[in-house]
This record gives C-alpha cells, sequence and structure tokens, in this order.
C-alpha cells in the first residue's frame, strides 16, 4: 500500500466513524487536500474551512445531511467496493477529467481561506520595512549610500511580495465568487 493508499484509507476510517473529518498535509499541499476533500464530499460530506498551523493545512469536513448529500454516498460506496475511488486515477489523489474542476475550486477555495488565516498585510509591511532599515544600518560601514540602494532594493522587492500575495487573493476570491462558493 503507498502513501497515497494509506491517506486515502485513513480518510475513510474518519468518515465511517466521525461526523467531523479532519484532514491535514505536512507539506502543505492544498491540491492534495482539495483531491481528498473531493473524495470526502463524494461520502456526503462538505467543506467546512481550511487553516495553516506552521506548514501543516487543515481541512475541516462535516457530514452533510441533504438528501442529495446522502443519495452520493451511497453510489461512492458502491464504486468503493468495485475497487475504485470516486473521481480519482486508480492509487493516485490525480483527478479524472471530469473531476478536475471541482477540485480546482476546492483548491482555489483552500487557498483563499489559508491566505485569509494569514498575518495581515500590516504586520507583515512592518516586519519588512524594519528589516530593510537594519539592513541599511548594518551596511552603513560599507558607504551610506550602499547603504541606502540596498534598503531601498530590498523595500522594492518587499513591495513587490505584498503586491503579489494581494494580487493572488483578489484572483482566488473572483473565481470563487463566480464558481458560487464565497
Amino acid at each position: 500500500m503507498n502513501r497515497t493508499e494509506r491517506r486515502i484509507a485513513e480518510m475513510l476510517r474518519q468518515i465511517a466513524t466521525r461526523d467531523v473529518v479532519v484532514l491535514d498535509d505536512l507539506g502543505g499541499s492544498a491540491h492534495r487536500l482539495a483531491a481528498l476533500t473531493y473524495i470526502a464530499v463524494q461520502y456526503g460530506f462538505r467543506y467546512e474551512v481550511a487553516s495553516r498551523q506552521g506548514q501543516t493545512l487543515q481541512v475541516h469536513l462535516i457530514r452533510d445531511t441533504r438528501p442529495e448529500a446522502r443519495e452520493r454516498g451511497t453510489a461512492a460506496l458502491s464504486r468503493l467496493a468495485a475497487g475504485r475511488t470516486p473521481g480519482m486515477r486508480p492509487g493516485t489523489l490525480k483527478p479524472l477529467p471530469d473531476a478536475a474542476p471541482a477540485v480546482g475550486l476546492l483548491k482555489a477555495r483552500i487557498e483563499f481561506d489559508c491566505l485569509d488565516d494569514d498575518l495581515d498585510w500590516r504586520r507583515k509591511a512592518a516586519f519588512m520595512s524594519a528589516s530593510a532599515v537594519l539592513m541599511a544600518v548594518l551596511l552603513i560601514p560599507a558607504g551610506w549610500r550602499a547603504s541606502l540602494c540596498a534598503s531601498a532594493a530590498m523595500a522594492a522587492v518587499f513591495a513587490v511580495f505584498l503586491r503579489l500575495e494581494v494580487v493572488r487573493k483578489d484572483r482566488l476570491a473572483r473565481r470563487l465568487r463566480a464558481a458560487g462558493m464565497l
């Protein structure tokens, strides 16, 4: 049994015994968690929230009580009896073409929730500004021009990174709003 099959088996044990399932990935892979979440949705669960603790991503799922979720769960159990994981290629967490858009939306939702969980941009900006000032102070013995150029370059790089994070979060929000998931 490979690692993917062990992950799926562990998730199925949680699904069979609990109404709240917690999936985690130590490497922080939103794609793996999105694929596992898609499988859990097929068994009658629904996505609740995702969070990040250090490098670990966690997704919380709760049992869906709607009748269509129960029907989906029954159909998934019959596919599992046939040896197939619903929506995934055999033995992997790679989605089949018909499940790929849904897995992509779940991945976007997980990333959006984790970006929302992240430290706010003001704290990051303060930390990055302090780092640029420290760089300037440390380079004063090399000359004031070198010190000024290094701190300005560092501040520019930090500003670009902060802006990219804001743009990424906005792009994810637009995608989720268009799909009705936000």
